[in-house]
């Protein structure tokens, strides 16, 4: 005879499982790492005005005795052309700044990983733009600025120096020669903004490959 008796089965219960679940412990994880990363970044903002102050005044400082000397006892084609360098010098960091803020990092991480040269560096500076436009726009650009009024002066001086002019016509020539460099710096500045913002990738492009000879790139 057949046995009617039936024992309930142990494969009709839902199966349990004894292994523990690392899923929420993983991503607990995960975000304590970003977090520790995320406060690193904020350490490394916060030490940036600190060092963008010690950068500005050891620039301005070697820059401003630079041109004193140079500029003392100077001939006026001396002053002229110190003048114009300086002028470029801080259009040109203008450019990069504002092309650094206005680049897409898209295609800069493409060349990275085609091992083009200069790829890793243009991801770098586009990583860093915030930093890289303080530098050359705030930084640089600025004590150009300064700099460029000083070599103003002593053009000034050079200009009226040979001739004897009244006081009313040697401030007349000054006025004249510091409102002729400041209205070359704006122009150019502002030429120089507009080419940055067009051109912005193949200006940093540019740059990324020029710095890439003196910086390895793994």
């Amino acid at each position: 005879m057949k046995n009617n008796d039936s024992v309930p089965r142990s494969s009709f219960e839902e199966p349990t499982n004894d292994q523990p679940d690392f899923s929420e412990e993983h991503s607990q994880a995960k975000k304590k790492k970003e977090k520790v990363k995320s406060d690193k970044k904020r350490k490394k903002r916060n030490l940036w005005p600190i060092k963008a102050f010690f950068i500005t005044f050891l620039l301005a400082l070697a820059v401003n005795t630079g041109s004193e000397l140079v500029l003392t006892d100077s001939q006026w084609w001396l002053a002229t052309i110190l003048t114009v360098v300086i002028l470029l010098l801080g259009v040109i960091f203008d450019i990069i700044g504002t092309a650094a803020t206005a680049c897409d990092i898209g295609p800069f991480h493409a060349m990275a990983s085609r091992k083009i040269r200069g790829g890793k560096t243009a991801v770098s500076l586009a990583m860093k733009r915030d930093i890289v436009s303080s530098v050359c726009c705030d930084i640089v650009g600025d004590i150009c600025g300064i700099v460029s009024g000083v070599c103003g002066a002593a053009l000034a001086s050079e200009a009226i120096s040979g001739f004897d002019f009244s006081t009313v016509w040697n401030v007349v020539i000054k006025v004249l020669i510091y409102s002729a460099i400041s209205t070359l710096t704006i122009t150019f500045k502002a030429i120089g903004k507009n080419l940055a913002v067009k051109n912005a990738n193949k200006i940093i492009l540019g740059v990324a490959k020029l710095l890439s000879i003196f910086r390895k790139e793994g």
